[in-house]
């Protein structure tokens, strides 16, 4: 796989450049934003990559000497290395705001305090994440979830969802075992890509995260993140982290805040009509990719997964996964969260946008159980304050169900379709 495969945020990227002097995308190391913004590169745009020592050092020898040099449009790859150009953007944009910088880079709690404290109001930010199943498919403008926001009832989703196509992938599972790093895709066998996994952990997180985030104890930060992979899916109990590892509170939050700034993790909030609320109850987190997931989890084929005891959690990250990138596309991401009952029942998403809630709940499962939908009767039943035009079950089934008056199940390639 070494063409070159459309990603979703290149039209957001061109968008964003007609309304800001300067667009920053971001994402974790190894995503694809230095190929990307090679491909968006038009004849009359510069491209410089700061990985290279000369440029670097001028940049940071002479700043705005630099900047003022330089005739726009204008791509700086890994702008992170020299935060003083940043000052020297903001100047320049000022003066003349015409002239437009893409900026990109991946160490993102470097790169997002410096854009906050200097282009503040002056720069939009672009997320790139891993490879996305519409962009593995070659689906360049999926339409179902951006569909699905504006459709009323049940009835609608069905004829919304009856007019599309979907494309059905018949080995779900390999997809979860390999993640979405482009880099892995292109590789053959299963011991190529555990190597791929173990030199990004060595180059990334030993190296990079240490010098960046001055993690002083390696073991330890190795051990954390290997604890939320096993942990991926569920509830997420720091107290529970520190006594398993044996270190502080305020340590496992450090090294939480670091995971998610460096785009290995994500957290999602439980949902409550109190917005207070959300942010003192306990969320989800979940890695980033499933292949490195499977990595620290020692799953190297579809039988070890399968048999991991760590499968409906994989897949539910997968689809959370899958959900994030294509909402990430929208000109208005809605948010996501997830209800919980302390009865143990519970709903896997709640996308909510605007007053309307669309709750989701993800199994696995060919065949479906009355049980299945339990959680998102409750809910449905019970927020009574908010338009919740229907809920959906997604399964890796292939047919359309109406499971009751406001649930349906849908197949999940619809996700990305």
């Amino acid at each position: 796989m070494n063409h070159y495969i459309p990603r979703l945020q290149e039209q957001k990227i061109l968008s964003h450049l007609k309304q800001f002097s300067v667009v920053c995308l971001t994402g974790p190391r190894q995503v694809g934003k230095s190929t990307l913004l090679k491909h968006l590169q038009k004849p009359s745009w510069q491209y410089l990559n700061l990985d290279e020592r000369g440029l670097l050092e001028r940049a940071l020898r002479d700043p705005d000497l630099f900047i003022e040099n330089l005739t726009t449009p204008i791509i700086i790859d890994e702008a992170q290395k020299a935060p003083p150009i940043f000052h020297s953007i903001k100047a320049e944009v000022d003066k003349n705001p015409k002239k437009c910088f893409i900026l990109s880079g991946s160490a993102n709690f470097q790169l997002m305090e410096t854009i906050t404290e200097t282009l503040a109001g002056r720069a939009s930010i672009v997320e790139l994440l891993p490879f996305s199943m519409a962009e593995l498919s070659g689906i360049e403008k999926p339409r179902f979830i951006s569909n699905l926001l504006q459709a009323t009832s049940i009835g609608q989703l069905k004829t919304l969802a009856n007019e599309i196509k979907i494309r059905r992938v018949p080995h779900p599972y390999r997809y979860i075992l390999s993640g979405g790093m482009p880099k892995v895709h292109e590789l053959k066998t299963q011991a190529a890509r555990t190597t791929w996994f173990e030199n990004y952990r060595t180059t990334y997180i030993e190296r990079d995260l240490r010098n960046l985030a001055q993690v002083g104890h390696l073991e330890d930060f190795q051990r954390f993140y290997q604890s939320i992979a096993f942990q991926t899916g569920n509830l997420l109990n720091l107290s529970n982290f520190s006594q398993e590892i044996g270190i502080s509170v305020p340590t496992c939050k450090r090294y939480l805040d670091i995971l998610r700034t460096s785009y290995q993790a994500f957290t999602q909030l439980p949902y409550y009509t109190n917005i207070k609320k959300r942010f003192v109850k306990t969320p989800k987190c979940y890695l980033l990719d499933t292949g490195i997931a499977c990595f620290f989890l020692r799953c190297e084929s579809e039988e070890m997964l399968k048999n991991s005891g760590h499968l409906g959690a994989l897949f539910e990250t997968w689809i959370v996964n899958e959900l994030k990138k294509i909402t990430a596309t929208l000109p208005v991401c809605p948010t996501l969260s997830f209800w919980q009952l302390h009865a143990g029942y519970e709903v896997d998403i709640v996308l909510e946008m605007g007053e309307t809630l669309v709750p989701m709940e993800v199994k696995h499962a060919i065949r479906l159980q009355d049980r299945d939908i339990k959680g998102l009767q409750l809910f449905i039943n019970e927020i009574k304050n908010r338009n919740i035009p229907f809920g959906i079950l997604w399964y890796r089934g292939a047919t359309i169900q109406q499971l009751g008056e406001k649930i349906i199940a849908l197949p999940i390639e619809y996700l990305w379709n």
